[in-house]
């Protein structure tokens, strides 16, 4: 192997957005096409990888399908950095790489493909985007005009939003890519980290194949890489306290991926000693980030976790004491239209689990009515609407409401309130019961004025074009032009849930 320094410009000068480095390789093997490809899968993001071969030294056939992805997704064309050529000899002349020449030879029958720019992609989603839009918009205007009646234009509306779901779908599937390459990624880092801490780790992984949005993928590496050193470091402990506690000398953390709910779910887990409560707790009162004495919940203080600059750690080390903590992984993930959350318990473990969305494009969503505005109900999380009577309604604490659905006391949750729209919940003689259920498993009975409609929705980030509003992930414009907030479920049901618990506690304790 050699390394290539000829372009390398002088530091005055240099630009971290320009490739300058080139290494050579030279690899005489007797592996297959495929082998040498899956060696070099964890760079094939982040430089310009070109795998060659000398024309009289041929290299071992590999199965056609090892040559041509079989998904018929479209590889986007990689950034142009270091360029690695893999070869039995190194060539002076330029080559057609092998995969190309391969591809462009695959028998009848087998799927082909070509390299599309992101951006290309990324500007036909935000086209759908539009054509979502302007479906609305078109609606609206048949329905203004006395037209939903007829039943040609009925139909031929109808068919225009599934050609445009389709096309959204299909857009999807080819910005999709599998999160191999980021797990790949891991074994690096988990290697590192270990060596860094002295403590013996194994990382397994699951779910390895699941998709998520292209644009996802790049911003994942840091939160995984910054939740998996939180594991090694303060999650696993050392060999012979591991031993002491009737564990394998060896630590174990755990990285999965899986599709729940129309969601992407991917959780870090260790089988360390578990968060102690206590002891961030105090550290929490003595940097004066909560009052001493308050009540918290067990959830609430592994919460805690997640503030700027909360560090169990005092010293600085490889790995900890910077100051910077879960809180950049709860900032990044929030950004991607998702959230983390914590599980843990004492001697047995912690779970972190990350919730995404399938697309940051677009979304069903259930539009409701809060008196007088708009809003739109992400419709993976609802599992059911109904009328409330009064022999489901009971009185808890103070001023809590539950709902008795099948068995089971839902606390009852009045948006309306929640955003400010009214001062006191509505009475619920009137409006509709929307059950819904978060990503930490959390179901409530969300109360709303009415529901208009279910439909597709582009979404728009909030937060780039006005700023962070509290109970709402993004924003999205309706068919009659006006703007919509997107609710965010979890993080109104973990707000209101908190409040009502408290309450509730007060009352019990003062009457």
């Amino acid at each position: 192997m050699t390394l290539d320094t000829k372009n390398v410009p002088k530091l005055s000068v240099w630009s971290q957005d320009e490739a300058r480095l080139r290494w050579d390789i030279n690899l005489h093997t007797e592996a297959t096409l495929a082998d040498i490809e899956h060696i070099f899968e964890f760079v094939v993001d982040c430089c310009q990888l070109e795998i060659t071969r000398e024309p009289d030294q041929p290299m071992p056939d590999a199965p056609p399908d090892a040559v041509a992805p079989a998904t018929g997704m479209a590889p986007v064309e990689p950034p142009t950095q270091p360029t690695d050529t893999v070869g039995n000899d190194k060539t002076a002349t330029a080559q057609e790489p092998v995969a190309s020449r391969a591809a462009a030879a695959a028998p009848a029958g087998q799927a082909a493909t070509i390299r599309v720019s992101l951006d290309r992609v990324d500007k036909l989603m935000n086209m759908i985007g539009e054509l979502v839009i302007k479906e609305a918009m078109l609606y609206q205007v048949i329905e203004t005009a006395g037209f939903t009646e007829e039943p040609d234009v009925v139909t031929a509306l109808e068919g225009i939003r599934q050609l445009a779901g389709d096309i959204q779908e299909s857009v999807m599937s080819i910005r999709a890519q599998p999160l191999k390459l980021v797990f790949q990624r891991m074994h690096r880092i988990l290697r590192e980290a270990a060596d860094a801490t002295g403590k013996k780790v194994r990382l397994d992984t699951s779910g390895e194949n699941t998709e998520v949005d292209k644009t996802m993928i790049e911003r994942l590496i840091d939160p995984l890489t910054h939740m998996i050193r939180n594991s090694i470091d303060h999650g696993l402990e050392d060999a012979i306290t591991r031993q002491r506690r009737g564990k394998p000398q060896e630590g174990t953390i755990t990285l999965s991926a899986a599709h729940r709910s129309g969601r992407v779910q991917i959780e870090v887990s260790d089988d360390g000693g578990g968060i102690n409560r206590d002891r961030v707790r105090q550290i929490a009162e003595d940097r004066g980030l909560i009052s001493a004495g308050a009540t918290l919940s067990p959830n609430e203080i592994d919460s805690l976790l997640f503030l700027p600059g909360f560090s169990s750690k005092d010293e600085v080390s490889a790995l900890s004491g910077r100051g910077v903590g879960l809180d950049v992984v709860r900032r990044e993930i929030m950004s991607l239209g998702g959230r983390v959350m914590i599980q843990s318990k004492e001697g047995e473990g912690t779970t972190f689990s990350i919730a995404l969305p399938l697309t940051l494009a677009v979304l069903e969503g259930m539009l409701i009515q809060l008196r007088d505005q708009t809003m739109v109900l992400p419709i993976t999380a609802v599992q059911e609407t109904l009328r409330p009577t009064s022999a489901t309604l009971h009185g808890i604490g103070k001023n809590g409401r539950v709902l008795s659905n099948r068995g089971e006391l839902i606390p009852i949750i009045d948006l309306a309130c929640s955003f400010g729209l009214r001062d006191a919940p509505a009475p619920l003689d009137g409006g509709v019961l929307i059950v819904v259920e978060t990503d930490s498993n959390k179901r409530a009975a969300l109360h709303v004025d009415g529901i208009f409609d279910q439909r597709q929705v582009v979404i728009k980030s909030l937060e780039e074009n006005y700023g962070r509003v509290p109970g709402v992930s993004a924003a999205t414009i309706l068919g009659d032009g006006n703007i919509a907030l997107i609710i965010d479920p979890e993080e109104i049901v973990l707000s209101s849930l908190s409040e009502q618990g408290r309450s509730a506690i007060a009352f019990a304790v003062n009457g």
